[in-house]
């Protein structure tokens, strides 16, 4: 989905490289762009919370592990 949209960005510019008319334009799509691209990764983030916070607890938990077997 990302590397969808980074083609259509560059094709995009590609576009208004030619046309040169359109900077203010451009960079109000760029950040219509920018918000999309949020909104899908918060919706990512929002399906997937369970198992990024066991990811994460099983992430600290292994270095925590780590870092009590070791020794100064």
């Amino acid at each position: 989905m990302l590397g969808l949209l980074t083609r259509a960005q560059v094709a995009k510019w590609d576009i208004s490289q030619r046309i040169r008319g359109e900077r203010g334009q451009t960079s109000s799509e760029y950040m219509v762009i920018a918000g999309v691209v949020v909104v899908i990764l918060l919706t990512i983030f929002g399906v997937f919370r369970t198992q990024i916070t066991d990811a994460m607890n099983t992430l600290m938990g292994n270095v925590n592990e780590g870092a009590a077997g070791t020794t100064r």
